[in-house]
């Protein structure tokens, strides 16, 4: 049975593990999770970070961080959703997005705004996207570095269509 809670302080070894466990990161984005998640653990208002654990048997096999978007009403962005590679095809992202859209909603949300990647290492993530209904809004050409453009998805929650 898969769990999902706000993520604890004694979670962070567990977030890092993760992290690195889902494989498609590059050296030098492993860090900024744990910024957010030190960030979340301090001041969760003062930060704007939200953190949702997802457990199975006792074991943490994924999460999500989200929060709110400075200067909107009603609009968040999705920073995170990070699967155990052992997890993936499991419900494990599924089962996050759902319940960060459900979050987002009891806090009056309206819009959830993701950021990633254009280049192979993040294909699964676009394609997932995709399958939770998230539309692409916009791809800007070598964002994050050259041949790496940032593709911008967008997920209108129930009655904001």
């Amino acid at each position: 049975m898969l769990l999902l809670y706000p993520s604890l302080p004694a979670e962070r070894a567990d977030i890092e593990r993760v992290t690195l466990a889902a494989g498609n990161f590059h050296a030098d984005e492993l860090a900024t999770p744990l910024e957010l998640f030190d960030g979340y653990l301090h001041d969760p208002q003062a930060s704007g970070y939200n953190f949702l654990t997802a457990a199975r048997d006792g074991q943490v096999v994924g999460y999500a961080c989200y929060g709110p978007t400075a200067l909107t009403e009603g609009a968040f962005d999705l920073y995170w959703i990070v699967a155990d590679a052992a997890a993936h095809g499991q419900g494990v992202g599924r089962a996050l997005f759902e319940r960060v859209a459900h979050e987002v909603k009891q806090q009056h949300g309206r819009l959830l705004m993701i950021w990633t990647s254009s280049t192979p290492d993040y294909a699964r993530a676009r394609a997932f996207y995709l399958r939770m209904g998230c539309g692409l809004e916009a791809r800007i050409k070598n964002f994050y570095r050259r041949d790496d453009d940032l593709c911008i998805y967008s997920y209108r929650l129930a009655g904001e269509e």
